[in-house]
């Protein structure tokens, strides 16, 4: 005959296997939800956002536009990036060239800008042709993306009656 305590112990220990084999295989669905739900939404940008009160085929012909200006500065964007990193890591020589340092860090803005100024000016000159409703709903979306969200107020404290 057994001893009651192998029989209780061996009952116990199923019951907690049989509990943390289902506690992982949730969990590994959850993680593997969450990551195809990341994948299927795309994350849009400022611009995108502000082209979703446009009609069809101006929505389509601005978000093209913009695909095209994103390649087209590509190579620009990268020496920036590329220009950042090797001026950030030069802090970490020994004895950095600080004017070396900020010299890349300015020729990185000035791409930057570069690129900024192409975007915004050919973004101006497409919206320009666009109907007067357009114009609004895209300049509605721009502030709509511009705007930072509001800071909660601090609360105020009741009033003493006086």
């Amino acid at each position: 005959m057994r001893p009651p305590w192998l029989v209780i112990g061996l009952v116990v220990s199923a019951g907690l296997n049989l509990f943390l084999v289902g506690a992982a295989v949730g969990v590994t669905i959850l993680i593997v939800a969450t990551a195809k739900n990341r994948q299927e939404e795309p994350r849009l940008g400022p611009l995108i956002v502000a082209t979703q009160g446009l009609p069809q085929p101006d929505r389509s012909n601005l978000r093209q536009m913009l695909a095209g200006l994103r390649r087209d500065a590509r190579v620009q964007s990268d020496q920036s990036r590329q220009l950042r990193l090797t001026a950030w890591g030069a802090l970490a020589d020994p004895k950095p060239d600080v004017v070396t340092i900020k010299q890349q860090l300015a020729q990185s803005r000035q791409l930057d800008l570069a690129v900024r100024t192409t975007v915004e000016e050919r973004l101006v000159d497409y919206v320009a042709g666009l109907t007067p409703q357009d114009r609004t709903a895209f300049a509605a979306g721009m502030r709509r993306v511009l705007t930072p969200p509001l800071a909660p107020q601090p609360a105020t404290p009741p009033s003493g009656g006086r």
